[in-house]
């Protein structure tokens, strides 16, 4: 999640993430806040879901993702939106194993 974006709906955002995520049945990890001053935080989140074993990525909109669902889902990634919900599947295998991760 990027505050930069949400602005002053970031703790409401990230309770809906954190919400979706348990009513789809995921182990949910946490919320990613790149700090403010990463100049590449899409890097940031891909770098951080790849050393986890993330399968899924959780985004409240597109805009976090500066509306290019193919950031995330190049690698690899399952990206999901909340509002809207949208489900974006991978364009290359799956990184991890096992459940989904995210």
């Amino acid at each position: 999640m990027r505050t930069e974006i949400s602005g002053l709906h970031a703790p409401r955002h990230a309770c809906e993430i954190q919400r979706y995520a348990h009513e789809s049945g995921y182990r949910y990890v946490y919320t990613v806040r790149p700090p403010a001053d990463e100049p590449h935080p899409l890097t940031y989140v891909r770098a951080l879901a790849t050393e986890l074993g993330t399968a899924v990525i959780i985004a409240f909109d597109l805009g976090q993702v500066d509306d290019r669902p193919a950031l995330i889902c190049d690698l690899g990634f399952r990206l999901e939106t909340v509002c809207p919900h949208t489900v974006w599947a991978p364009s290359v295998p799956a990184l991890g194993s096992g459940g989904a991760t995210v």
